[in-house]
């Protein structure tokens, strides 16, 4: 149960009320995760652009996006993140083989070398945010422009804060969600 209210789209002034409409309308629901922003309004309507603005930026592609999130979510064992992700992720493309394989030894059999390299960045940047290496950052300098670089980098400390928000507050995933198999070990948020 969340450590907080969760507020509805009646319960928030217009202009909040406005983005979490938007947002239903895109997404197809109002995730609970900006439910509990929608109590601080001012933030919400900063955080939903930039968010946006974020996940679709054309200098990372959907699936580089996908394998970015899921990475961090994985690596942070948040339950809410792997299964938002895990949807995001089969609706571009990638496989539920390639999703339950991020994060294991066996990836690398099936990931190609630059989406390796992102699950092992969201990893390290999730883990230790000073562990990225000389040698994982010239791999990542070697396999991606800068544009991609500042991309990817921005999407994992921003799923980094979401899933640490998520945790910290008891968020819980929407009842409409559903997990998909090989999700259930991850602990809940």
């Amino acid at each position: 149960m969340a450590a907080i209210k969760l507020l509805e789209k009646h319960e928030v002034d217009n202009e909040a009320a406005t983005i979490l409409e938007m947002v239903e309308r895109d997404y197809g629901l109002v995730p609970n995760i900006l439910k509990a922003i929608a109590n601080c309004p001012e933030l919400l309507t900063s955080f939903v652009p930039f968010w946006a603005k974020l996940y679709i930026s054309p200098s990372v592609g959907p699936r580089y996006r996908a394998l970015a999130a899921l990475g961090t979510a994985k690596a942070h064992d948040c339950k809410y993140c792997v299964s938002h992700m895990s949807a995001s992720a089969l609706k571009v493309g990638l496989t539920q083989l390639e999703i339950n394989a991020i994060g294991l030894p066996s990836s690398n059999e099936i990931l190609n070398e630059k989406e390796q390299l992102i699950v092992e960045y969201a990893f390290v940047l999730t883990k230790d945010s000073g562990g990225v290496t000389d040698e994982l950052l010239g791999k990542l300098k070697e396999n991606f422009n800068d544009a991609e670089l500042v991309n990817l980098t921005l999407l994992i400390g921003l799923y980094n804060l979401t899933g640490r928000f998520l945790k910290a507050l008891r968020i819980d995933i929407e009842e409409t969600m559903t997990i998909e198999s090989g999700i259930e070990s991850f602990t809940s948020v």
